[in-house]
């Protein structure tokens, strides 16, 4: 403020001159406190960069481009009125006072290209296609911003058909029509010329989608119907594109109407196979499943009440339960465990079992075959010996542990709860009372011959399958004879079907169909009679007149091949059932897969998924799910498909089905 003095005596007084006071506030460097901000702009339009500083005396600016001052940019916010190319750069404000100065961060200015409407650079266009086939529409555009595409089929906008192509699978007769796209963008939009896709007929020749294989086998993929060459194709990558496949070490038969694929590794699951008939029509697309081997060597199954399947594998020496959710899961033995003890579940040990039965209570009958035992499985697992003593071979009647057998194969049960073997190496046809005690019920022990007759009267030579019907009749597969035997109550053996000594495939009636190697046989409530013909890879039905038909299997060709009547291949089966579902389910013994088989004759593999404590032959295999069913095991859907050689066998596989063979042959000789 202002400030005077009065100065003051008895003769007066007088008043000095004003003096001011300034107070100054505390000076302070600047500090920016908003920074200028990086933008985009097209040419022509106008850019603003602004900041604010703090500090005092309050500071002065001064803008940079690049570090070199700009003339007359001295506000605190810069403008540029009509953006050029040149006006690109980093821009910085600088914030002076007397304390100081501060510089702010960059800010950058990015003129953009010229904005311009989409132009259609590359038109889709018409294309034709067979029913099933796939089809792949492409456009491009230009434009600034890029463009956006929307395709659309009769004028209609498809949902969420946005990229540059436009890809379509497995294409039907309601897919054809005219397709286009738009291209759009800030600047407007653009429309293609219109694309017409023709749909062709569907092709006579076909596949079904899907084919399922063990890891490890050999699996073949045929076109139905066609004939002369083909060109067989692959995709992987889910049907978008195609190529050629030559033969090689995983294919054989590439210009063929039958495509071989060998030695199937996991890396192969989803693979996508079709062929162009006269150079030009694709089939429909099979897609290739490959699934875990659960089972090495299975010969044997059954089915409960439940839907649930039993399957005995005679290399893994084990007993497993395929539920009707398809899973896998060990009910008694030890996977590759030798031996005969007594035990429950994976305690418990078998050599070879063969055949098995279900009871009524969901227990198993299982025919021991190397240990020369009948053994019983509880519904837990626990197992125990009927009949039979562990290495004591021979021919005795007798009750438990006095009874001896020779190589049990087959075993059935008969209302009453009996149980019949087919005692091989004895060509004997034994019984088991519910007791235990064990007779023998037709044939001579040791005494192989074709001989119709009453009990001992009769003669067998290496009975392989045994079923028995609802009135008691024993049915007996007598592999070395290649015939069908029935047994009445009473104990009369007859010939119901083929001639002793005929080997082959011939389909009817009585002596006129022939057999070869038949081996395990299921009956239906009907009196239907189904046989697993081993030797001739086949699955075939015998009337109760004694008329036979081959419901599926090719006779001769041992393969993998879902599909239907001869167009389904297996590979030596050796086991079947009928499950409560009505169809049969078959021990497809060298494909190591249990199979589905329709009373019409279609036929598909199962797909399994591992259940608690499951045992796998092929643990470094890829496993697949399979789907719940109402009465029965899931089953995979299927291509028509033929194969021959059943894959990839391996070394214990070999040998055992190598000492079969030889005492199948030594059988043979006696």
């Amino acid at each position: 403020g202002s400030y005077t003095a009065v100065a003051t005596n008895s003769a007066g007084s007088a008043t000095s001159a004003a003096a001011t006071l300034t107070v100054s506030v505390a000076t302070t460097a600047p500090a920016i406190t908003t920074q200028p901000t990086s933008q985009t702009v097209a040419p022509g339009s106008s850019a603003s960069f602004t900041v604010a500083a703090s500090g005092s005396p309050s500071p002065t600016y001064q803008w940079q481009k690049g570090g070199v001052a700009i003339a007359g940019a001295t506000s605190a916010t810069y403008s540029i009125a009509s953006v050029v190319a040149g006006d690109a750069g980093s821009y910085t404000a600088v914030a002076t006072n007397s304390a100081g100065s501060a510089t702010s961060a960059a800010a950058t200015l990015t003129v953009s290209a010229a904005t311009t409407a989409p132009t259609i650079t590359t038109q889709p266009g018409n294309q034709s296609v067979a029913t099933g086939g796939s089809v792949i529409f492409t456009v491009a555009a230009s434009g600034n911003p890029t463009p956006a595409f929307q395709w659309y089929f009769g004028g209609a906008a498809i949902s969420g058909a946005t990229n540059a192509t436009l890809s379509l699978n497995n294409v039907q007769a309601n897919n054809a029509g005219d397709y286009y796209a738009s291209a759009t963008n800030s600047a407007g939009s653009a429309i293609s010329n219109t694309a017409h896709l023709t749909v062709q007929p569907p092709s006579s020749v076909s596949l079904l989608p899907n084919q399922l294989v063990t890891v490890g086998h050999d699996v073949a993929i045929s076109a139905t119907g066609a004939s002369g060459t083909a060109q067989w194709q692959i995709s992987t990558d889910s049907g978008v594109s195609w190529q050629n496949l030559a033969d090689s070490a995983s294919y054989s038969g590439t210009a063929s109407t039958t495509l071989e694929i060998l030695h199937v590794t996991t890396s192969m699951n989803g693979y996508m196979y079709r062929a162009l008939l006269s150079g030009s029509t694709p089939t429909s697309a099979t897609t290739l499943t490959v699934a875990q081997a659960y089972f090495s060597f299975p010969t044997s199954v059954g089915a409960d009440a439940s839907g649930n399947l039993f399957v005995s594998d005679a290399s893994a020496q084990t007993i497993q339960k395929i539920s009707s959710a398809s899973q896998v899961t060990l009910v008694a033995g030890s996977a590759g465990q030798a031996g005969s003890a007594d035990g429950a579940g994976s305690a418990a040990r078998f050599n070879q079992p063969g055949a098995l039965t279900v009871a009524a209570d969901g227990s198993l009958d299982v025919s021991d075959t190397a240990n020369d035992l009948i053994r019983s499985v509880t519904v837990s697992g626990s197992v125990t010996t009927l009949a039979g003593s562990p290495g004591g071979s021979g021919i005795a009647d007798g009750a438990g542990a006095t009874a001896r057998f020779s190589s049990p194969i087959g075993i059935a049960r008969d209302p009453s709860g009996a149980r019949y073997v087919a005692d091989s190496l004895n060509h004997t046809i034994r019984k088991i009372t519910a007791s235990g005690a064990v007779t023998t019920f037709a044939g001579s022990a040791g005494l192989a011959g074709s001989t119709d007759g009453t009990g001992s009267g009769a003669r067998f030579n290496n009975p392989a399958g045994v079923a028995v019907d609802g009135a008691g009749n024993v049915y007996v597969a007598d592999a070395a004879n290649d015939t069908i035997r029935k047994i009445s109550p009473a104990g009369v053996v007859t010939t119901l079907a083929g001639s002793a000594g005929v080997q082959g495939s011939q389909d009817g009636t009585g002596s006129g169909a022939s057999f070869n190697n038949p081996g395990g046989l299921a009956v239906s409530s009907s009196g239907d009679l189904y046989l697993a013909d081993t030797g001739n890879s086949t699955v075939r039905k015998i009337s109760a007149a004694g008329a036979v038909t081959t419901i599926a299997g090719l006779p001769g060709i041992a393969g993998l091949m879902d599909g239907a009547g001869g167009y389904a291949w297996f590979d030596h089966p050796e086991g079947l059932t009928l499950g409560t579902d009505g169809n049969l389910y078959v021990a497809d013994t060298g494909n190591a897969m249990v199979r589905k088989v329709t009373l019409a004759g279609a036929v598909t593999s199962l797909a399994l998924s591992a259940g608690p404590s499951s045992v796998s032959s092929s643990p470094s295999s890829n496993p697949t799910g399979g789907t719940p069913s109402n009465a029965g095991p899931s089953e995979a859907s299927t291509a028509t498909s033929a194969g021959a050689g059943g894959g990839a066998l391996g070394e214990c596989f070999v040998s055992l089905l190598g000492a079969l063979c030889l005492m199948r042959r030594r059988v043979r000789k006696i």
